[in-house]
């Protein structure tokens, strides 16, 4: 646990949150989704199913990364 001290402050201090890692490769494929001219609802429906994640909380984690972080 030592050894991920400092990268879990590090995180906390850049305001990442431990949850939204869990998120971050689906975040980038509903990126590179919409640079390829993708529908948002296309997308979202496709990454849900992907990730079996509810349509809602997807669109949530979205926002807040969307929001929060620069990838």
């Amino acid at each position: 646990m030592h050894l991920y001290r400092k990268l879990f402050a590090n995180m906390t201090r850049q305001g990442i949150s431990t949850d939204d890692i869990m998120y971050l490769d689906m975040f980038k494929e509903y990126r590179v989704m919409l640079s390829e001219g993708r529908r948002k609802s296309e997308t979202y429906q496709y990454l849900s199913e992907k990730y079996k994640i509810p349509l809602s909380a997807l669109k949530q984690a979205i926002k807040r990364l969307d929001e929060n972080y620069n990838l």
